[in-house]
């Protein structure tokens, strides 16, 4: 697949949607380079490969992703400019990266459906076999199913588009003009689309590529979350039963859960076992590669691009492991750990909160940030730490998950759920002895709960982008349930220097008693930092300037005596996120009611 995308770019350019006026539909130059295209199996190939590259799906993957699915779902902390909307629960529809997230998932609609659309009919009239044929369908629909299930997740009501002909205004070629459909045909969408792939796909495949279980699992996923969203038991048995079909089948062509969580999100793991659907990752230009190992980067001893400093896992993640969890070193780096693959020029990295120039320690070379921990998922180093995988474009080589096998395993246990409470199947309770039997802990549940359940999936899929889609399903099943789940994370909880410390002494004249190399010992010491409250109605300083020490004597205290100001509060209207106001203003029929989708049956 990997040479493929490398191939690829310029034969399939006249296909590629971005090349195109508009995100959304071909031109008639483009229509009519599919009769040229579209000439054998390989050239099929080739274009649906696109479906998986980063290229189309950046837009969406290189920020919004886990903006949206991370910081909104309380397991990433950053407070930075309109990224910070996110953590705070105060995204507007202005937001500049609701629209890059909006305008990605719909490139990637745009591109299956030209692969849907143009594809079976230039590949007949040149003499392509209809089981060829039906191997670039089948991966079509599986795509665009994946991105309406991201759409529909954030959004709730938004438009369903088969094809673009007739939906673009002649003075705006980027408006989707077209009513929004109901969250309930977008379900029933998505589900059609899944349910025509699965007999199309085939068993194995090409490193990579669809197979009939990815469809199948994500179905599960799709059926599991309608069934959230109405309470209808019947969903649930589907997601069932696609769920274990999926689990049985992909185990029975190869598939399994990677022995080793902590490489699992390494270009090592490229296309493993576990790996159903991934967005593949190359480096190249801007927009080629993964995007996380710049972003979640702490400093440049990591990475020769870094954005990651003030970004962090909220504390309230953080408690969630044990210690002797082998996943939580591979989801957050804290003071003492310690990476092998990583500034491998020094003969490795140790994390520590403050690390200061050896040879000059007034200069802070990295600093502590408010969750006293940095993000590690997806982060590789440099290149010279990963075989040359990461270039200077934000384009490292290690792929995107958006389908893991453990998924589909833990999709089965909360099928088996369902209405209810708790699960005691058999299956479902094996399942979690995977799971947990790879993170090196023993499954402690012969019954498990949802809730249980949904904090064990928040501890498996961390930083992975997609944990606001549990969060989704928490309060389909049960709105007051859901708002608080999200609202007792305290995730507006953080660390500052406790400078009210007995160890921060001065003489008459106002100068430090200690030594610099004592601050820097200090520092590094849990027991000399406090938690407080990201708002609070009490400053660190007096108005004459002086320390305010009552700032320092924690957020309990500051809690128990008012000074806790709640700015990050959930309602039910915080549940999907607005449209983009650049859309709604190019096409305003996006503001009116949503309808339900003419399926034409």
């Amino acid at each position: 697949m990997k040479k493929i995308l490398n191939l690829i770019f310029i034969s399939a350019s006249l296909m590629v949607v971005s090349s195109c006026e508009s995100f959304l539909t071909l031109t008639p130059e483009d229509s009519l380079a599919a009769e040229n295209f579209y000439i054998n199996k390989a050239a099929i190939r080739a274009n649906t490969a696109v479906l998986y590259s980063s290229k189309p799906w950046f837009d969406f993957h290189s920020n919004f992703m886990f903006y949206a699915g991370d910081m909104m779902a309380g397991d990433m902390y950053y407070t930075y400019d309109q990224e910070g909307h996110y953590y705070y629960n105060s995204v507007t529809p202005t937001n500049s990266y609701l629209r890059t997230g909006w305008v990605g998932l719909y490139r990637v609609i745009s591109f299956a459906n030209s692969v849907i659309n143009d594809m079976p009919e230039a590949a007949r009239n040149n003499g392509v076999s209809e089981t060829d044929i039906n191997g670039g369908l089948g991966e079509a629909y599986t795509m665009r199913a994946m991105a309406y299930f991201f759409l529909t997740e954030y959004w709730g009501e938004v438009p369903i588009i088969e094809n673009a002909t007739g939906l673009i205004t002649s003075s705006d070629p980027e408006a989707i003009y077209v009513k929004r459909n109901t969250q309930n045909s977008l379900y029933k969408f998505m589900a059609r689309d899944l349910e025509r792939a699965i007999p199309l796909l085939p068993e194995t495949d090409e490193a990579g590529r669809a197979t009939k279980w990815s469809a199948m699992g994500l179905l599960a996923k799709v059926y599991l979350t309608y069934g959230a969203f109405t309470g209808n038991s019947e969903y649930y048995g589907l997601a069932k039963t696609y769920a274990k079909d999926a689990v049985d089948g992909a185990k029975a062509n190869g598939y399994d859960l990677y022995d080793d969580y902590r490489s699992l999100f390494d270009v090592s793991a490229n296309n493993c076992c576990e790996s159903l659907l991934a967005i593949q990752c190359i480096t190249g230009d801007y927009g080629d590669g993964n995007a996380r190992n710049a972003n979640f980067s702490r400093s440049s001893r990591i990475a020769d691009q870094t954005w990651g400093a003030g970004k962090g896992p909220t504390i309230s993640l953080q408690e969630l492991y044990s210690e002797d969890d082998l996943r939580r070193k591979a989801v957050f780096m804290t003071n003492g750990d310690f990476y092998s693959g990583l500034a491998t020029a020094e003969g490795g990295y140790t994390y520590q909160y403050s690390y200061r120039d050896p040879a000059d320690l007034d200069v802070s070379v990295e600093n502590a940030n408010e969750m006293l921990a940095h993000c590690k998922k997806y982060v590789i180093g440099k290149a010279a730490d990963c075989g040359g995988a990461v270039g200077l474009n934000q384009d490292a080589g290690n792929n995107l998950y958006l389908l893991r096998l453990a998924d589909v395993m833990m999709a089965y246990v909360e099928a088996c759920i369902g209405t209810g409470n708790e699960t005691s199947d058999a299956t479902a309770i094996s399942y979690l002895d995977e799971i947990l039997g790879r993170a090196g802990l023993v499954n402690p549940y012969s019954s498990i709960t949802f809730m249980e359940l949904i904090t064990e999936r928040r501890k498996e899929f961390a930083l992975e982008g997609i944990n606001w889609m549990d969060v989704k399903r928490v309060w389909y099943r049960d709105h007051t349930a859901g708002l608080n789940y999200l609202n007792d994370m305290d995730r507006d909880k953080k660390y500052v220097f406790n400078w009210a410390s007995d160890n921060f002494t001065y003489d008459t004249a106002g100068n430090p008693t200690y030594t610099i190399e004592e601050q820097y010992v200090w520092e590094n010491d849990k027991s000399n930092y406090v938690t407080v409250w990201e708002s609070m109605n009490i400053s660190m300083d007096n108005a004459d300037g002086t320390m305010n020490e009552d700032y320092y004597k924690g957020a309990e205290w500051l809690e128990a005596n008012n000074h806790r100001v709640r700015n990050i509060v959930f309602t039910d209207a915080s549940m999907y996120l607005p449209i983009p106001e650049a859309e709604a203003t190019n096409a305003p029929i996006l503001k009116e009611p949503a309808v339900e989708y003419d399926f034409g049956e």
